[in-house]
């Protein structure tokens, strides 16, 4: 069964913050970034529930190559995406809804 991706505006801000993050450490980077996050929300279209819980129904999934996590709750046919959140930060943050 194939997944629906969602993200919230919360999210969206924290992607943005990190591409123009990346982008101005190294011109491309912030391109990069954003091709690893596509690859995790396909990942996410396929098998959501392959990534473990961290507290009720929400999930995350750590990216690879960028200290991120991806937190998210999958709600029938749909992948809700809560945060991408840098784990250098509180982790008490990670559940916030926006």
């Amino acid at each position: 069964m194939m997944y629906t991706i969602s993200v919230k505006p919360g999210a969206e801000e924290d992607i943005e913050a990190a591409y123009n993050w990346y982008e101005d450490q190294k011109e491309g980077l912030g391109e990069e970034f954003l091709k690893e996050l596509v690859e995790y929300y396909k990942k996410l279209e396929n098998l959501p529930t392959a990534f473990h819980k961290i507290k009720r129904n929400y999930r995350q999934v750590a990216l690879k190559r960028f200290p991120y996590v991806i937190v998210f709750e999958i709600l029938k046919k749909e992948v809700v995406v809560y945060a991408v959140f840098h784990t250098s930060r509180s982790p008490k943050n990670k559940l916030r809804k926006r």
